[in-house]
């Protein structure tokens, strides 16, 4: 094999998984960015806190339905071809969310950026699975779930500081425009494998490297025959209900109206109330892949992980409820940090549970069907959310009242009870004899060891 064309293709997936990398970037910015300008936007478009929960969720309804198509368009036309469709109309929606006049057009453009990046995800995968090892997965699983992190750092604490200087419309106009100049980018610079462009495939480079012939590949399964065997297991259906709501919990709270409770309830700033919703993707960056290590080495299960971490999260909440104000403001950034931990992090091991309900063939498939129920959660708790709060009205001087954030804190505190009892039904899919085998390796190495 030529060397230097090897090494050509070595180099040029890191530009192909940097321009992905970026794309989903926006998609975690643009989940968590309404969260801190929500009351910027319901001054300027003279709108209530039902009216921001339904422009909030249709972000969230488009991108859970447009999963399995995603999923298929990416298998039929290639991610390439896809991403940039789809990332085109993100970067026009963003510029029609930025200018909109009314309430309705905002709702337009929030629509079409959630159809614009809802295939990013599964467009990833399968880029990591044309460009990079089968052993290196598990890095780049990592890699992906960090710069989620720095997306939701992005809109978070990033978006409140600009907002501030600049106005919501100003950063909302960037991102369309810079949106755009990323589908350029992904159009001109990405290719769906190396064998697009006449260079030898990552099978047989590693093939080359290590000596040992490429994995065989198993017989594809068609995605309506994937689909049915999905719906078909049982140990499907308490996943999917614990999915709904933790996203939901998860989407509601810290992607949406935890903003506006530390703003009206603790009197913080938008940058204040920023810097404290940062917590959660520095918590994402850091904890998601502690939490895969935690299920594989300390729990060694991935039932028990989820039912320890929905146990904190239930506690979490009805402290919430008991205490919805008067804490230290630096107590705020730990609830963060705590919430996001045993929420976001979590779905680590849910995501890893789902595909070891399934054989390998059909993991995406699993994937883009599992997808659908955080991103339908997240929005149907949005709406909830904001309903409960326009039933309490608003204060003289335009805040929330504490009663009204305090019934908030208790539909939340009921969601995590549901989410403790579906954990309870999951099925166990860690794999037990893989780390059995893994330590009797272990024992009969250190055996040999004292021996000689």
């Amino acid at each position: 094999m030529n060397e230097e064309l090897m090494n050509r293709v070595l180099r040029l997936r890191w530009v192909v998984f940097s321009a992905f990398g970026a794309a989903y970037i926006l998609v975690f910015f643009n989940q968590m960015s309404v969260a801190v300008v929500a009351n910027d936007i319901m001054q300027d478009l003279n709108c209530n806190a039902t009216i921001i929960g339904v422009m909030a969720s249709i972000y969230f309804y488009v991108y859970a339905a447009m999963q399995i198509p995603a999923g298929l368009l990416c298998d039929s036309v290639g991610s390439r071809k896809t991403v940039s469709l789809s990332l085109g109309i993100a970067a026009v929606g963003a510029l029609v969310f930025g200018f909109a006049p009314t309430v309705t057009i905002a709702m337009v453009g929030r629509g079409l950026v959630g159809l614009g990046v809802s295939a990013v995800f599964i467009a990833i995968m399968k880029i990591v699975a044309e460009w990079f090892a089968i052993r290196e997965f598990a890095r780049m699983q990592g890699i992906i779930t960090a710069l989620g992190g720095v997306g939701v750092l992005l809109g978070t604490f990033g978006l409140g500081w600009l907002a501030k200087a600049f106005g919501w419309r100003i950063v909302f106009q960037t991102i369309g425009i810079t949106t755009g100049l990323l589908v350029f980018v992904i159009w001109f610079f990405v290719r769906n494998s190396p064998t697009e462009k006449g260079w030898p495939s990552i099978a047989e480079i590693e093939n080359f490297r290590t000596g040992y012939p490429p994995p065989q590949r198993l017989k594809s399964i068609p995605l309506g025959q994937g689909v049915k065997l999905v719906i078909k297991e049982p140990g499907f259906y308490p996943l999917a209900l614990w999915f709904f709501c933790n996203a939901g919990t998860f989407f509601g709270f810290g992607g949406l109206w935890a903003g506006p409770y530390f703003m009206d309830v603790y009197g913080l700033s938008k940058p204040q109330a920023g810097a404290v919703l940062s917590m959660i993707a520095c918590t994402m960056i850091v904890g998601s892949p502690l939490m895969a290590a935690v299920s594989d080495n300390v729990f060694q299960s991935r039932k028990k992980n989820i039912i320890f971490c929905t146990t904190c999260l239930c506690v979490l909440f009805f402290f919430l409820w008991m205490n919805p104000s008067g804490l230290p403001i630096p107590a705020l950034y730990g609830i963060i940090i705590f919430f996001t931990a045993v929420s976001a992090c979590t779905m680590v091991v849910a995501f890893t549970t789902l595909k070891e309900l399934y054989p390998v063939q059909i993991a995406g498939t699993s994937v883009a069907v599992g997808n659908f129920f955080p991103f339908f959660g997240g929005a149907v708790f949005m709406a909830i959310l904001g309903n409960i709060l326009d039933g309490f009205g608003h204060t003289p001087d335009g805040a929330y009242p504490i009663e009204a954030y305090t019934m908030v804190l208790a539909f939340l505190a009921g969601s995590t009870v549901l989410q403790f009892i579906c954990a309870l039904f999951l099925k166990e899919t860690f794999p037990k004899h893989a780390f059995e085998k893994a330590r009797a390796a272990k024992k009969y190495q250190k055996k040999m060891l004292t021996k000689t």
